[in-house]
């Protein structure tokens, strides 16, 4: 055989075979889980999943905590019957997507990835510590960089200052010349609202710990520099993650209805607001069906009715269901059909709450009655917008006794109100009064923790087990793994 006409084929088949392999490598790719994760393709999952979890803790533990709702039906939860729930492992599950986010941003340069990770890995660590204390901190999520299996338990002294030194970062960090960003459903890209969200948070944090750190001179520095740190103006940039149509249903849409009317309106919550004459009680719950039946037939007038927390056995009956209020429909209408509430994270109604509180205790300057009539305002714009047949008369309301603010009233005046417009907020009603004592909550009626209205979850078991060590020395040092055993914050 002609050797030329050897070297032709063997290169003829070389080419073929290297084709062959590029067009295998380039089938073998999948489109769907691409190699190259970029921190956009973090962003959406990091955000719809915490907020769906806020969501339904909100549902299932807070609003029974704070006594927003009641359980009609199996009620442990109201009945003080707690264990440590799926907090921690939700939290610290999505935590390693956070701190994968800020990796990747790291090594590429972006900067804004990067500040909106410190601002949620911040957001979840404080919801995680708020509600059981110390926890890993300073060694968790390493296990991959730096092979720690078993995380020491930072104390909750030490996590505050680790998430206040990270939101300071992030402030630093973003910023609305760098390089944009993608797949932000929270905010659309808004750097600008992220930095206000980011310092808006810290404010939060610093009044949380004020009963152990005096914040006057980090909040008076926020302030004092409105351009270096802004905050919230309006509820145009609060933290709410808006849901949409299938998939981003409100996370409720998920539930049957059954195990949604399990829950009900607390006599706590609809005393108040039906002695304050307070208009959001119509958005937040519906009137009950009986007096709904009632005023369609002209026969009686529409009227909204709580359940007392930890009701007796005997009066959690069937016939209960058409005698007490269920929460409005912007929070459930019908499985797996959309409603129109968000996914409340921080709202510009709280953050004024926050510094007429500071205000008030001369923290900072300012006019504690502006900022607590602005907190009002900002909330009832909010349900206000649920409901546009009816108009809500703010100010007539703001001079109602018991709302009309007075310096010698302050602290219960601002601490109800924050309660009132935490509602389905987290767990963050529930946080508050621990650290407020606002309003005055009476212990369930039927209750299996010795009339006492917890104060934290338990650790999760497995931690007894896979991280036992460093377990046993967070609880000799916090005090027993109980429900009622304070956290740092929580001065008593």
């Amino acid at each position: 055989m002609n050797k030329l006409y050897i070297v032709f084929l063997t290169a003829f088949f070389s080419l073929t075979l290297l084709s062959c392999e590029k067009d295998f490598k380039e089938l073998a790719v999948n489109p769907n889980n691409p190699e190259d994760v970029g921190p956009d393709l973090l962003m959406v999952n990091i955000i719809r999943s915490t907020v769906n979890n806020m969501v339904n803790d909100a549902f299932s533990i807070g609003n029974v905590a704070a006594q927003y709702a009641t359980e009609i039906r199996e009620p442990n939860v109201d009945r003080y019957i707690w264990n440590s729930f799926g907090t921690w492992n939700d939290g610290f599950n999505t935590l390693r997507d956070v701190n994968n986010l800020y990796e990747i941003a790291e090594e590429r340069g972006h900067e804004n990835y990067m500040g909106i990770a410190l601002i949620w890995k911040t957001l979840i660590f404080s919801r995680l510590t708020d509600a059981y204390g110390d926890l890993p901190f300073a060694e968790a999520l390493q296990g991959k960089s730096g092979r720690i299996y078993f995380p020491a338990y930072s104390t909750q002294e030490a996590i505050y200052q680790g998430m206040i030194n990270d939101l300071e970062e992030a402030n630093t960090l973003l910023a609305t010349n760098g390089s944009p960003i993608s797949n932000d459903i929270l905010y659309g890209g808004d750097i600008m609202k992220w930095k206000k969200f980011g310092n808006a948070l810290r404010v939060r944090l610093l009044i949380r710990q004020s009963n152990r750190v005096d914040p006057s001179t980090e909040l008076q520095s926020m302030l004092s520099a409105p351009e270096q740190y802004p905050l919230m103006s309006s509820n145009e940039d609060q933290a709410a993650l808006e849901y949409i149509t299938s998939p981003n249903y409100f996370p409720l849409a998920a539930y049957r209805s059954g195990h949604f009317l399990d829950r009900r309106l607390s006599k706590t919550l609809a005393d108040v607001l039906i002695d304050l004459q307070d208009p959001r009680l119509k958005v937040m719950a519906q009137p009950t069906v009986e007096s709904q039946q009632a005023f369609e037939a002209g026969t009686g007038e529409l009227e909204w009715q709580g359940v007392r927390n930890g009701e007796t056995d005997e009066n959690l009956g069937s016939d209960i269901d058409s005698k007490v209020s269920q929460f409005g429909t912007i929070y459930y209408i019908d499985q797996q059909v959309a409603a129109p509430a968000d996914g409340l994270i921080l709202t510009f109604a709280e953050l004024n709450f926050n510094l007429a509180e500071a205000a008030h205790k001369w923290w900072i300057s300012g006019d504690a009655e502006a900022y607590y009539n602005e907190g009002i305002r900002a909330s009832f714009d909010y349900y206000q917008s649920f409901d546009v047949e009816n108009v809500f008369d703010i100010e007539a309301y703001l001079q109602t006794g018991g709302v009309a603010y007075n310096e010698a009233q302050a602290d219960e005046l601002i601490g109800q109100q924050k309660w009132i417009a935490l509602f389905f907020t987290d767990l963050q009603g529930w946080y508050e009064w621990k650290r407020t004592g606002y309003p005055t909550l009476e212990p369930s009626l039927v209750n299996n923790n010795d009339d006492l209205i917890p104060v934290r979850f338990r650790y999760p078991t497995d931690q007894q087990v896979t991280n036992n060590e460093n377990y046993t020395q967070a609880v000799q040092r916090q005090g027993r793994d109980d429900i009622n055993t304070h956290v740092w914050w929580d001065e008593q």
